[in-house]
């Protein structure tokens, strides 16, 4: 496994996140306000660790338990940066995540 280069593991942690073990030698970036409580991964696409700070990422939630609630995708690190930025707590973060989750199906939806 590749170590995840350190401009991108700096730009993460900036935001709050750090790097940890998921399962089978595999790792992801994990924001959570406490261990007992919800926490967001970011990934790329293929659920993997980010490579460039350009390509897709994937913000995807999960409940204290471990199970999946909700995703969204994020055309690069600076636009996830600016939404998740625009939060001051881990809630209003998560608002804002969810909220660009909805504009881009509601995007997706006119474009039918």
């Amino acid at each position: 496994m590749e170590e995840l280069q350190q401009p991108i593991l700096d730009y993460f942690t900036a935001l709050g996140f750090e790097e940890i073990p998921i399962e089978e030698g595999l790792t992801a970036l994990s924001f959570e306000e406490s261990p007992e409580g919800e926490y967001a991964l970011i990934t790329n696409e293929d659920g993997g660790l980010p490579q460039s700070l350009t390509d897709p990422l994937m913000l995807a939630c999960y409940t204290a338990e471990g199970a999946f609630q909700w995703s969204t995708g994020f055309k690069n690190a600076d636009q996830f940066r600016d939404i998740w930025s625009t939060g001051q707590t881990y809630a209003e973060k998560l608002q804002a995540a969810q909220r660009h989750r909805e504009e881009l199906m509601g995007s997706s939806r006119s474009e039918k």
